[in-house]
């Protein structure tokens, strides 16, 4: 038969669990709030960059570009080279590859600029089969920061 804890055995021991039982409380919620630290602020970022008019603009003006871009490629059979740029979607290009069909007024009126006031980055692959197009966002086009303000299509 088991001998029951003396009293005072007893309140020690359950001091000592209501103890441990508040540390892990406390463990839990330093970890919460150390992944709030870190990921909040990133949260919040993306949900004000997405949501922002310039991100917004920049977004219409890659889609028109893009669209730009797919009928120059069903034109000619290969997106413009990065030498030749987007302004070959505004200009008849001169350097090789010329394209052998370019309709008169171009593929789009103007080359806008990234409501941030860049151009907007456009390079293709050598074969012309495919491209990246994006701005820099708010970034200045040669900071080293990270890419959290490239707005690119998906």
């Amino acid at each position: 038969m088991r001998r029951p804890f003396p009293t005072s055995a007893r309140s020690t021991f359950m001091v000592l669990q209501r103890g441990l039982a508040r540390l892990r409380w406390i463990i839990v919620l330093a970890v919460l709030a150390i992944a709030t630290a870190f990921g909040l602020p990133r949260l919040i970022d993306r949900i004000s960059h997405d949501h922002s008019p310039q991100a917004q603009q920049a977004e219409a003006d890659l889609r028109a570009l893009s669209a730009g871009l797919e009928q120059y490629r069903r034109d000619n059979g290969r997106y413009p080279s990065s030498q030749q740029g987007l302004l070959a979607l505004a200009i008849k290009p001169l350097r090789a590859p010329v394209p052998a069909t370019w309709p008169m007024g171009g593929y789009v009126e103007r080359l806008p600029r990234d409501p941030w006031g860049h151009s907007y980055q456009y390079s293709a692959d050598e074969e012309g089969a495919s491209y990246q197009l994006f701005s820099f966002g708010q970034a200045e086009p040669g900071d080293d920061a990270d890419d959290s303000h490239v707005i690119q299509l998906h």
